[in-house]
């Protein structure tokens, strides 16, 4: 008899301790999480519940408002159910002045106005001398009239006026990690047209940013208003970026860099961003951009081809991708080489100054495949035309392979520019009028 109490004792226990949140499973709710005290509606409890080889954090429908940015680390998957899955900027966008200068080391800043700040939320510190990397990024534990107290020392100097204490930061983040997953959600910056004024952007504000992650993957995620570039992944190897909508962020709506290598980002849509539609950012190498959308963004489509480290960008492939009505030009090559852009529709760009960009910009580029790619304006009347040449080839360009490209209806002609000489361009087909039938 007592033996047989004892098994159902222990059986009975070993039930609660499963059901309980806090047990480690493969799977866990975020929903089971949540409380007054949590700053990430439960996901941060949720994922530091799983087992140290990761597992499975699940967010239901609902809205999740959080106040400083989800860690992820190497095996943890976050998996919502698409739009009605919403996690959100809890409070405001708020930046402030820093009041007299922060200096490396320190663990308070003085800002001219805290009465938005709080205590347990996370904070960024950056200036126009120090910022990407620079930035510090930390909570706050204590605020004493306009005297911020913080959990971490300041990694670099601030110096006013050009220096901020900002309430934003990344809502994913992972470092040094590896199979990290997001998949299926909604990020909602909740960023206002003021915020759009007077916020300063940062690559590590970025609603997704990972440094120095290897193979991960980020699926159908839906990225809006966030006061920073929409999807960032630095570093690392393998990372996929795949049927994402990101729009009417403060940045970039994608944004690769820092020597991230073999990435393919393929099948999204980037729009209404205030600066490129996507993004190439220093010694990005390896990687496909093909089957992608990027529409009426501030700046380029596709942007920074080429820029940043010993030979910049090299060895990608941009393919298939629709590059339409961007204030700047369709697709930009920049300062680096060996890269191929091929049957890409660049169309009705250079908003922002029409005349001025072409649909694709070669500039000081070298060793690189332009072909097959159909530029063109086709707005009407003629005199709603923005698009300035259909390919420039400027700087010190040289040794590119330009041909078979299709041009019509841009305003200053087909392919032109003082660096054409340097460079194999033939069998490209022009026209001053775009007529779609042919006729």
């Amino acid at each position: 008899m007592k033996t047989r109490l004892t098994v159902i004792l222990t059986v009975a226990v070993y039930l609660v301790l499963a059901a309980s949140p806090a047990a480690t499973a493969s799977q866990v709710k975020a929903t089971d999480f949540q409380g007054p005290e949590s700053r990430t509606a439960g996901i941060q409890e949720a994922v530091d519940a799983l087992p140290p080889e990761g597992g499975i954090v699940y967010l239901p429908a609902g809205t999740y408002e959080v106040a400083r940015a989800i860690h992820l680390r190497s095996g943890v998957y976050v998996r919502g159910d698409g739009d009605h899955t919403v996690v959100a900027r809890a409070e405001a966008c708020l930046q402030v002045e820093l009041a007299a200068a922060a200096r490396r080391g320190q663990k308070q800043v003085a800002v001219r106005d805290a009465s938005g700040l709080k205590v347990g939320n996370e904070v960024c510190v950056r200036s126009d001398s120090s910022h990407g990397w620079w930035c510090t990024h930390t909570l706050i534990t204590g605020i004493q009239d306009n005297t911020v107290s913080l959990a971490d020392t300041l990694t670099h100097t601030h110096l006013p006026p050009a220096a901020w204490a900002a309430n934003l930061f990344p809502c994913f983040y992972a470092d040094s990690a590896r199979d990290i997953r997001i998949e299926d959600l909604c990020i909602d910056g909740r960023m206002t047209e003021r915020d759009r004024e007077t916020l300063s952007n940062d690559f590590t504000l970025s609603a997704v940013h990972f440094r120095d992650v290897s193979d991960c993957l980020v699926a159908r995620v839906h990225v809006k208003s966030y006061p920073g570039d929409g999807i960032s992944i630095q570093i690392g190897d393998n990372a996929t970026v795949t049927g994402c909508l990101s729009e009417y962020n403060l940045g970039h709506g994608f944004h690769p860099g820092t020597g991230i290598t073999s990435g393919a980002w393929t099948y999204n849509v980037g729009r209404y961003n205030g600066w490129d539609g996507l993004f190439f950012c220093h010694r990005v190498r390896h990687s496909i951009m093909s089957g992608n959308r990027f529409d009426h963004n501030g700046w380029n489509g596709i942007g920074g081809l080429g820029i940043g480290g010993e030979g910049g960008d090299r060895y990608n492939v941009v393919s298939g991708n629709f590059c339409s009505g961007n204030g700047k030009s369709g697709i930009e090559c920049r300062v680096g080489g060996n890269n191929i852009v091929s049957n890409n529709v660049c169309e009705n760009n250079s908003r922002s100054e029409p005349g001025r960009w072409p649909g694709i910009l070669v500039e000081d580029t070298y060793g690189s495949i332009i072909s097959g790619n159909r530029c063109l304006d086709f707005q009407q009347p003629d005199s709603a035309r923005t698009q300035g040449y259909g390919i420039l080839v400027t700087g010190q360009s040289r040794d590119n392979i330009i041909t078979g490209n299709l041009v019509t209806g841009c305003i200053k002609g087909g392919v032109a520019g003082e660096a054409l000489y340097r460079n194999v361009v033939a069998d490209n087909l022009v026209r001053q009028a775009h007529t779609p039938a042919g006729m």
